[in-house]
């Protein structure tokens, strides 16, 4: 009989406590020039849940907890508020100040036919699933390191079945400093599911310069950022070195087996403006 072994495996990270609320948080999440922020992550302590697309947010913080509030998004700088700032409102107005990037002056050449840069693996028998959920806490995806320099062009991600009447998936590439998971993309990469789908391939389109350096070591990050609420999504498991990951603590756990994503893009040598 077919099992999900690796949903046993994620599971076993993800259990919750269950505590009696005492307050709840409402904000407002914006950037200096007034635009919505969809997306941030919002959590103090355990507790966690993100903004949706018109940037608000609610959080039921439990009586015994006095951790600060954080507020974080890889677009933008890390908001911090104490707890004796944000437990003496009912509503919050959070404005973010966009991360400073300097761009790489690169022109592709064109004609230039991309490279895979990351395959799945080898198929395992289970899938790799995230159950009745409205947004998680956790990502999980691939480790990697590369032979070459690379730019990216495209990630794809296959979907077993999504039984969620809408979902939105996020991916995100880091760099792996030390125990430090530091975005190499300055956006993170979204992907919308608006029916119940089955064995359905999701394309992510890497829109900036995003370049992966010969021996340095990578993580894809693939979460769920929310959904219907009601339902599961499964992605076909393989056998490849990957971990789950904790945002809101950066803790991750190594396991053999992960989801499948593959990374296309362009050799460096292909390149000019450097």
């Amino acid at each position: 009989m077919r099992r999900f072994i690796f949903i046993l495996i994620v599971s076993q990270l993800m259990s919750l406590a269950c505590v009696a609320a005492n307050k709840t948080i409402k904000g407002h999440v914006a950037d200096e020039f007034g635009k919505n922020v969809e997306f941030a992550s919002i959590y103090v302590d355990s507790i966690y849940t993100v903004s949706d697309k018109e940037g608000n947010f609610s959080i039921v913080v439990p009586d015994d907890i006095k951790q600060q509030l954080v507020i974080s998004h890889i677009s933008y700088q890390t908001c911090i508020i104490p707890y004796n700032v944000y437990s003496k409102k009912t509503s919050l107005q959070l404005i973010l100040t966009e991360k400073t990037r300097n761009l790489s002056d690169i022109t592709i050449v064109s004609g230039k036919k991309l490279e895979h840069i990351v395959g799945k693996g080898v198929r395992a028998p289970g899938d790799v699933a995230f159950h009745n959920i409205k947004n998680t806490k956790y990502e999980t995806g691939p480790l990697f390191a590369v032979n070459k320099d690379y730019y990216v062009k495209n990630a794809k991600l296959r979907v077993e079945k999504s039984t969620f009447a809408s979902c939105t998936i996020r991916l995100i590439i880091y760099e792996l400093k030390g125990s430090k998971f530091v975005p190499v993309q300055h956006k993170p990469t979204y992907v919308n599911l608006s029916e119940i789908s089955y064995k359905k391939d999701l394309y992510f389109c890497i829109d900036e310069p995003l370049k992966l350096q010969r021996n340095h070591k990578y993580y894809i990050g693939v979460a769920v950022m929310s959904s219907s609420g009601n339902g599961e999504i499964h992605f076909p498991a393989y056998f490849k070195k990957g971990c789950v990951r904790n945002l809101c603590t950066d803790r991750k756990k190594n396991l053999p087996v992960t989801l499948g994503v593959t990374l296309d893009g362009i050799s460096a040598k292909h390149l000019i403006g450097k």
